[in-house]
C-alpha cells in the first residue's frame, strides 16, 4: 500500500497568514449552575470562590503562570468540588477561574498606577514629581520604610488590593509572597511610567507586540520573581505588621475596578538584597486579623 498526501484546505488572512480557530471565550454565564438557582451560586461564586482562589493564588512564587502551571487545575477541581460538589465541573470552571487569577494580577497593576498618582500629585511641578521618581526607583528606595521593608506608603497601598480581594476569604494557603512579589513589581512598573512627571509608558520595557501599558508575563513575571528572595525573608511577625499596615488603605484598593489581563534576568540586582531585619525590634502587635484558619495580627 502507498501513502498518499492530500492537501489541506486552508483559509489565509489579509496578510496571507494561515488563520487559526482560537478557543471561544467563556463568560460567567458558561458556569455549570442551575438556571433557578444561578444567581445565588455566582454570587457565591464571586463572594467566596474566588477569593479563596486568590488567596491560594497569592502564595505562588509564579504568580504569572499560575493558570497554566500542572497543580492548577487540580486545585481549581478540588475547590470545586468543596463548594459546589453537587455539580459536574466543566472547563468552563477552569477557564473562568484562569481569567479571574489574570483579573487579580491586573487589579495590582492598576493599583499600583493610581497609588504612584496620589502620591505624586501632592508635588505641584513635574521637575518635583520627575525627581521625586527617580529617588524611589534608585537602589528599589521605594520598598522601604522607617520601620522596615515593604513598609513604604507606596508598597502598603498596592498590597491592600490583594488584602481587599481576599478579605472574605476563610481559608489559608500560606503566605503570600506571590502577592507581595506583584506589588513590588507593579509599583516598580509604575513609577517608570512616570518618570516624567506624568504617566507614559516611555521608561516601561517592552518586547513583540505586548502593550507597555499590560502588566504581563514578559518583562514583569521576571520583575516580580527578581523580588523573592527577600520576600522570602519575612517571618509570621513581620508579615502581620505589613498587613495591618495595609489595612487602612483596603477601602481605597476597593475603588479599582478589576478587568483582564494578559524573560530572564542574570545576576544579583538591589531588588534581591533587600535587608529585612530580625523580630526582635517588633513593636507588639495588638488587633487581630483572621485569615481562615490562620491568624495575623494587626499593630
Amino acid at each position: 500500500m502507498g501513502i498518499s498526501l492530500v492537501p489541506k484546505a486552508v483559509e489565509l488572512d489579509v496578510e496571507g497568514k494561515v488563520k487559526t480557530e482560537r478557543k471561544p471565550k467563556t463568560t460567567n454565564a458558561d458556569l455549570p449552575f442551575p438556571r433557578p438557582s444561578y444567581h445565588t451560586d455566582l454570587k457565591f461564586w464571586q463572594t467566596y470562590f474566588l477569593p479563596e482562589l486568590w488567596d491560594y493564588a497569592a502564595t505562588s512564587e509564579e504568580p504569572f503562570s499560575l493558570g497554566a502551571a500542572p497543580g492548577f487545575r487540580d486545585f481549581v477541581q478540588n475547590l470545586w468540588e468543596k463548594h459546589y460538589g453537587a455539580y459536574t465541573i466543566t472547563d468552563a470552571v477552569y477557564s473562568q477561574a484562569a481569567q479571574a487569577v489574570r483579573n487579580w494580577r491586573s487589579k495590582i497593576g492598576k493599583t499600583a498606577l493610581a497609588a504612584v498618582n496620589h502620591v505624586l500629585k501632592e508635588l505641584p511641578t513635574l521637575e518635583e514629581r520627575a525627581k521625586r521618581v527617580a529617588d524611589e526607583l534608585k537602589d528599589t528606595v521605594f520598598l522601604v520604610f522607617q520601620t522596615g521593608a515593604y513598609r513604604s506608603e507606596l508598597v502598603l497601598r498596592v498590597f491592600a488590593a490583594h488584602l481587599q480581594a481576599v478579605h472574605k476569604n476563610d481559608a489559608f494557603y500560606g503566605h503570600p509572597v506571590g502577592a507581595m512579589a506583584l506589588t513590588c513589581a507593579a509599583v516598580e512598573r509604575a513609577l517608570n511610567m512616570y518618570k516624567s512627571g506624568t504617566c507614559s509608558t516611555d521608561g516601561v520595557p517592552r518586547r513583540g507586540k505586548r502593550s507597555a501599558l499590560s502588566f504581563v508575563v514578559v518583562p514583569w513575571g521576571a520583575r516580580a520573581k527578581a523580588y523573592l528572595p527577600g520576600i522570602r525573608k519575612l517571618t509570621t511577625q513581620k508579615w502581620s505588621k505589613i498587613m495591618s499596615m495595609s489595612y487602612p488603605f483596603m477601602d481605597s484598593a476597593a475603588l479599582i475596578t478589576i478587568d483582564d489581563t494578559d524573560g530572564e534576568e542574570s545576576s544579583e540586582d538591589s531588588r534581591a538584597c533587600i535587608q529585612v531585619s530580625d523580630d526582635s525590634d517588633e513593636e507588639e502587635v495588638t488587633r487581630s486579623y483572621r485569615t481562615i484558619n490562620h491568624f495575623y495580627t494587626f499593630g
